[in-house]
């Protein structure tokens, strides 16, 4: 009975296993192949000299990329200040480029596209240098305001006070004076002194101080406001971004009134 009981498991155990081994395991795909692209550029202003980006307020490098082999497209964006970037992985194939330099607010400049670039599977295939060229130039249009009903050249407490004024306006980054000259409405100009300030008179918060083709940069400006006395009551320290491409910002400069300060009621 048990020698007849062996042979039955022994034929269980022949049936099972095909063949008599282990299961095959699954195959593992391999991994596509894939391809990418690098890219390098610079920007210059309109006389062919280097600007930085930041100076602009570049913010970054878009490739318009599409397969010619499929339809749609996708874009790699690369930050402006880096000069150069690598793309992520893409199927190799035949794609065409195209390219912007953009800003917080839309595109500076654009440059000819690049089509018909084949990439290679496990490659990395360099596009031509690209070289973007801006109006590193723009303007101001800046009020100024107390905030008093009366405006800020009335007696106070209705009005400011102000009598005079002095403007400075100097580059953020290495605090440089930029000497433009202020158009205000009326006809009246001021030419900005950082070193010995010109007292205008009193600027109302209906006027507008004027100023183009400016280089584009971030700028801190100081405005103060001086009233009967030669106290300096009325202040502003605001950073302003002069934009690229002839654009004008325009900005309300908010003056704080010095209180308790002598001379200050």
């Amino acid at each position: 009975m048990s020698h007849m009981r062996t042979l039955c498991l022994l034929g269980l155990v022949a049936a099972c296993g095909g063949g008599g081994g282990f299961p095959d395991a699954p195959v593992i795909d391999s991994p596509s192949p894939s391809a990418t692209f690098s890219v390098a550029w610079t920007v210059n202003d309109t006389t062919n000299q280097p600007v930085s980006c930041d100076r602009i307020g570049a913010v970054s490098v878009t490739v318009l990329a599409h397969n010619q082999a499929v339809e749609g497209g996708m874009t790699e964006v690369f930050t402006c200040g880096t000069a150069m970037g690598t793309s992520e992985k893409l199927a190799p194939g035949i794609w065409d480029f195209d390219f912007e330099l953009t800003s917080a607010t839309g595109v500076l400049a654009t440059v000819p596209g690049q089509h018909g670039v084949t990439l290679t599977a496990n490659q990395n295939t360099a596009l031509q240098p690209l070289t973007f060229s801006v109006d590193a130039t723009g303007g101001l249009a800046l009020t100024l305001a107390t905030n008093r009903s009366a405006g800020n050249c009335a007696a106070q407490p209705g009005g400011g006070g102000i009598t005079n004024t002095t403007i400075t306006l100097v580059h953020s980054s290495d605090q440089s004076c930029a000497p433009v000259t202020f158009t205000i409405s009326g006809g009246a100009t001021y030419t900005v002194d950082c070193t010995t300030p010109v007292q205008a008179g009193c600027i109302d918060a209906n006027q507008t101080l004027t100023v183009s083709s400016v280089p584009s940069d971030t700028y801190t400006i100081h405005v103060r406001g001086l009233v009967s006395g030669g106290a300096t009551c009325w202040s502003n320290n605001d950073s302003l971004q002069v934009p690229p491409s002839g654009q004008t910002l325009t900005k309300t400069l908010n003056l704080a009134y010095a209180t308790g300060t002598s001379g200050c009621p």
